[in-house]
């Protein structure tokens, strides 16, 4: 009886431990990331950056499209600072577009699109698969994003996992939080922090992300925000994902030569 009345107190989410929600949200993501991977969209990148008052001023923007060229992504760069491109500049951009058509027809084998990896933040904060790998793992408790209940995942880098290579020091430089939803196991919200000096950015600064569904088809990120720590500083960075279109992939767009 005594036994009963435990199992009654205990919360829910006793049953599952975080490793097997975390299998469950990378199950998720796989199927989310194959109608993801079918939408263009446009990219504001904005930096900031500390004045003599010590606050925060934004330096610099750019503005850019993700778009198809040859069945894959490319990043179009459109502005800079709320201003499109001068002749030169845009030129260059042209140039290269044309250039990236030009290698991937080479190759002759058609690449599927696949969704953007949005992590322009200069860091590497590995695979999904690593955070059951190189990571352990809790339920830290429940809580609401944007009216959607979710788990909290906490990971911390594991002690008894020796790391073998950079790539793996660099990942596990990081502790994480994570919010996955219960409904549908798929990421609303993600907390990275900086917790050893061997990477660029010193301890103590964070890359949070935002994810959203578009429309009643696929989660995309729809804001990354970098708050930098560095020997010159603090500076913040914005990445703003916004006018999601559906795209189909298998409709290459060709550059002429």
């Amino acid at each position: 009886m005594r036994f009963l009345l435990l199992l009654t107190v205990l919360p829910l989410w006793a049953a599952d431990d975080a490793n097997t929600i975390l299998r469950r949200y990378m199950d998720a993501d796989k199927l989310n990331d194959k109608k993801a991977e079918r939408y263009t969209f446009v990219e504001d990148r904005v930096w900031f950056g500390r004045d003599k008052n010590g606050e925060l001023k934004q330096n610099r923007s750019e503005t850019a499209e993700m778009i198809f060229v040859e069945g894959q992504e490319f990043r179009k760069l459109v502005a800079r600072n709320g201003k499109p491109l001068d002749a030169k500049e845009k030129a260059r951009v042209d140039k290269e577009m044309r250039e990236t058509a030009e290698q991937r027809r080479k190759r002759r084998t058609p690449v599927p699109g696949g969704r953007v990896v949005v992590n322009h933040t200069g860091v590497d904060l590995g695979s999904d698969e690593e955070l059951l790998t190189l990571f352990d793992n809790r339920v830290a408790g429940e809580e609401e994003i944007a009216g959607r209940k979710a788990w909290l995942i906490e990971s911390t880098p594991r002690q008894d996992r020796r790391r073998t290579n950079r790539h793996e020091k660099d990942v596990a430089g990081f502790s994480k939080k994570l919010w996955i939803d219960q409904t549908e196991n798929v990421e609303l919200r993600e907390l990275d922090t900086v917790i050893v000096e061997h990477i660029a950015l010193k301890p103590g600064s964070t890359i949070a992300w935002d994810f959203e569904k578009i429309g009643q088809d696929a989660w995309q990120t729809v804001l990354v925000v970098l708050i930098g720590k560095t020997s010159q500083g603090e500076g913040r960075m914005e990445i703003h994902y916004s006018n999601f279109q559906k795209f189909d992939v298998q409709s290459t767009i060709t550059i002429d030569k």
